[in-house]
Protein backbone atom coordinates (compact mmCIF):
# COMPACT_ATOMS: atom_id res chain seq x y z
CA UNK A 1 0.00 0.00 0.00
CA UNK A 2 1.33 3.43 -0.89
CA UNK A 3 1.10 6.56 1.20
CA UNK A 4 -0.97 9.59 0.28
CA UNK A 5 1.93 11.12 -1.67
CA UNK A 6 1.23 10.95 -5.39
CA UNK A 7 3.54 9.13 -7.78
CA UNK A 8 4.75 12.25 -9.57
CA UNK A 9 5.93 13.83 -6.31
CA UNK A 10 7.56 10.54 -5.24
CA UNK A 11 9.41 10.22 -8.55
CA UNK A 12 10.57 13.85 -8.48
CA UNK A 13 11.92 13.38 -4.93
CA UNK A 14 13.58 10.11 -5.95
CA UNK A 15 15.41 11.67 -8.92
CA UNK A 16 16.48 14.59 -6.72
CA UNK A 17 17.84 12.38 -3.92
CA UNK A 18 19.01 9.06 -5.40
CA UNK A 19 22.62 9.18 -6.67
CA UNK A 20 22.04 6.12 -8.88
CA UNK A 21 19.09 7.82 -10.60
CA UNK A 22 21.33 10.76 -11.53
CA UNK A 23 24.02 8.38 -12.85
CA UNK A 24 21.48 6.37 -14.83
CA UNK A 25 20.13 9.37 -16.77
CA UNK A 26 23.51 11.02 -17.33
CA UNK A 27 23.97 9.41 -20.81
CA UNK A 28 20.65 10.75 -22.09
CA UNK A 29 20.52 13.48 -24.70
CA UNK A 30 18.81 16.77 -23.76
CA UNK A 31 16.15 15.80 -26.31
CA UNK A 32 15.06 12.72 -24.28
CA UNK A 33 11.32 12.71 -23.56
CA UNK A 34 9.48 9.99 -21.67
CA UNK A 35 5.75 9.84 -21.14
CA UNK A 36 4.52 8.55 -17.80
CA UNK A 37 1.09 7.06 -17.28
CA UNK A 38 0.62 7.34 -13.53
CA UNK A 39 -2.43 6.30 -11.53
CA UNK A 40 -3.26 9.98 -11.02
CA UNK A 41 -2.83 10.92 -14.68
CA UNK A 42 -0.29 11.55 -17.45
CA UNK A 43 3.09 13.10 -16.74
CA UNK A 44 6.40 13.59 -18.46
CA UNK A 45 10.12 13.22 -17.87
CA UNK A 46 12.64 15.48 -19.59
CA UNK A 47 16.11 16.83 -18.84
CA UNK A 48 16.99 20.44 -18.20
CA UNK A 49 20.74 21.12 -18.00
CA UNK A 50 21.21 17.39 -17.34
CA UNK A 51 18.79 17.38 -14.40
CA UNK A 52 15.59 15.31 -14.53
CA UNK A 53 12.42 17.36 -14.62
CA UNK A 54 9.06 15.68 -14.05
CA UNK A 55 5.90 17.53 -14.97
CA UNK A 56 2.19 16.86 -14.97
CA UNK A 57 0.80 16.28 -18.44
CA UNK A 58 2.06 14.12 -21.27
CA UNK A 59 5.09 15.39 -23.21
CA UNK A 60 4.83 16.06 -26.94
CA UNK A 61 6.28 13.26 -29.09
CA UNK A 62 7.74 11.06 -26.33
CA UNK A 63 10.44 8.51 -27.14
CA UNK A 64 8.44 5.99 -25.14
CA UNK A 65 5.77 5.86 -22.47
CA UNK A 66 5.92 4.00 -19.18
CA UNK A 67 2.82 2.84 -17.32
CA UNK A 68 3.84 3.13 -13.67
CA UNK A 69 1.30 1.91 -11.12
CA UNK A 70 1.58 3.62 -7.74
CA UNK A 71 2.83 0.46 -6.03
CA UNK A 72 5.64 0.05 -8.61
CA UNK A 73 6.63 3.69 -8.06
CA UNK A 74 6.67 3.09 -4.30
CA UNK A 75 8.93 0.04 -4.68
CA UNK A 76 11.37 1.84 -6.96
CA UNK A 77 11.47 4.98 -4.82
CA UNK A 78 12.02 2.94 -1.65
CA UNK A 79 15.41 1.93 -3.09
CA UNK A 80 17.01 5.39 -3.23
CA UNK A 81 20.31 4.00 -1.88
CA UNK A 82 20.50 1.18 -4.46
CA UNK A 83 23.03 1.21 -7.27
CA UNK A 84 22.17 1.67 -10.94
CA UNK A 85 22.35 -2.08 -11.56
CA UNK A 86 20.06 -2.94 -8.65
CA UNK A 87 17.53 -0.34 -9.78
CA UNK A 88 17.73 -1.61 -13.36
CA UNK A 89 17.06 -5.20 -12.33
CA UNK A 90 14.19 -4.07 -10.09
CA UNK A 91 12.73 -2.00 -12.94
CA UNK A 92 12.85 -4.90 -15.42
CA UNK A 93 11.54 -7.33 -12.78
CA UNK A 94 8.55 -5.06 -12.24
CA UNK A 95 8.06 -4.87 -16.00
CA UNK A 96 7.75 -8.66 -16.02
CA UNK A 97 5.52 -8.89 -12.94
CA UNK A 98 2.26 -10.77 -13.33
CA UNK A 99 0.63 -8.54 -10.71
CA UNK A 100 -1.11 -5.62 -12.47
CA UNK A 101 -0.60 -3.46 -9.36
CA UNK A 102 3.17 -3.82 -9.85
CA UNK A 103 3.65 -4.35 -13.59
CA UNK A 104 5.41 -1.53 -15.41
CA UNK A 105 4.20 -1.23 -18.97
CA UNK A 106 6.36 0.11 -21.79
CA UNK A 107 5.25 1.44 -25.15
CA UNK A 108 7.99 2.54 -27.54
CA UNK A 109 6.98 5.38 -29.84
CA UNK A 110 10.29 6.54 -31.34
CA UNK A 111 12.07 4.67 -34.12
CA UNK A 112 15.03 2.53 -33.06
CA UNK A 113 17.53 5.01 -34.53
CA UNK A 114 16.18 7.82 -32.31
CA UNK A 115 16.22 5.60 -29.20
CA UNK A 116 19.89 4.80 -29.81
CA UNK A 117 20.84 8.41 -30.64
CA UNK A 118 19.07 9.69 -27.53
CA UNK A 119 21.20 7.46 -25.29
CA UNK A 120 18.81 4.84 -23.97
CA UNK A 121 21.19 1.96 -24.73
CA UNK A 122 23.88 3.78 -22.74
CA UNK A 123 21.42 3.85 -19.82
CA UNK A 124 21.16 0.05 -20.09
CA UNK A 125 24.97 -0.15 -20.11
CA UNK A 126 25.11 2.02 -16.98
CA UNK A 127 23.37 -0.85 -15.19
CA UNK A 128 26.60 -2.80 -15.54
CA UNK A 129 27.00 -6.54 -15.21
CA UNK A 130 23.88 -7.11 -13.11
CA UNK A 131 21.53 -5.67 -15.76
CA UNK A 132 23.51 -7.30 -18.59
CA UNK A 133 23.31 -10.71 -16.89
CA UNK A 134 19.59 -10.27 -16.15
CA UNK A 135 18.93 -9.48 -19.83
CA UNK A 136 21.23 -12.26 -21.07
CA UNK A 137 19.36 -14.84 -18.97
CA UNK A 138 16.20 -13.78 -20.81
CA UNK A 139 17.76 -14.12 -24.26
CA UNK A 140 18.42 -10.41 -24.73
CA UNK A 141 22.17 -10.24 -25.30
CA UNK A 142 21.89 -7.84 -28.26
CA UNK A 143 20.80 -4.29 -27.34
CA UNK A 144 18.70 -4.06 -30.50
CA UNK A 145 16.94 -7.26 -29.42
CA UNK A 146 15.95 -5.50 -26.20
CA UNK A 147 14.37 -2.66 -28.20
CA UNK A 148 12.56 -5.03 -30.54
CA UNK A 149 11.28 -7.14 -27.61
CA UNK A 150 9.88 -3.98 -26.02
CA UNK A 151 8.08 -3.16 -29.26
CA UNK A 152 6.09 -6.41 -29.09
CA UNK A 153 2.71 -6.32 -27.39
CA UNK A 154 2.65 -7.90 -23.92
CA UNK A 155 2.15 -11.64 -23.94
CA UNK A 156 3.79 -12.27 -27.32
Amino acid sequence: MTSGTDSLARLAAFFAAAPAAARAVRPLSPSARIGLELDEGPAGFELSDGVPVLTAGAPADPDFTLRLPAEAVARLCARSEAGVGELGVLFFSLARSRDPALRIGMRLQAPTRRLIATGYLAVLAAGGPSVALWLLRRGLADPRAVIERLRRPAGR
